[in-house]
């Protein structure tokens, strides 16, 4: 688990490659509703077809993606402690994923966190450091 606390700065230190998964992600939605956009730009009454609503539907669903992305997600790999409000988890897919949730109503997915003992040792870190009660 490569969760730290960093004393000196109040930081929890997080190095787990997110950030730049997100960055990819962000690009390919970015790219996805470019290419929708290009492909609908020319489209009459008359040669509005079964490509033209597919288009429109890849052309939506990346940008919801991107705002989810954007406005709903963190990735900082330093996140101070008077921005986390608490720890919390959810099912996805059978699978629970831990997770930060912050004061800006943002959160950080914890993609090291696979296990109930690492939630455990994590738990206690942040308890003992009096970031959470």
């Amino acid at each position: 688990m490569n969760i730290n606390y960093n004393e000196v700065d109040k930081t929890i230190e997080i190095k787990d490659g997110l950030k730049s998964h997100f960055f990819l992600m962000k690009f390919f939605m970015i790219l996805t509703l470019t290419n929708s956009i290009l492909n609908l730009y020319d489209i009459s009454a008359s040669n509005f077809g079964f490509v033209t609503v597919i288009w429109l539907v890849l052309g939506i669903v990346s940008l919801v993606f991107l705002y989810h992305f954007i406005f709903n997600r963190s990735v900082s790999e330093k996140i101070p402690v008077n921005q986390i409000k608490g720890l919390s988890e959810r099912v996805f897919s059978g699978r629970k994923k831990y997770f930060l949730v912050l004061e800006s109503g943002k959160s950080r997915d914890l993609l090291d966190v696979k296990s109930e003992g690492d939630r455990k040792q994590l738990n206690e870190m942040l308890k003992k450091n009096g970031i959470i009660d």
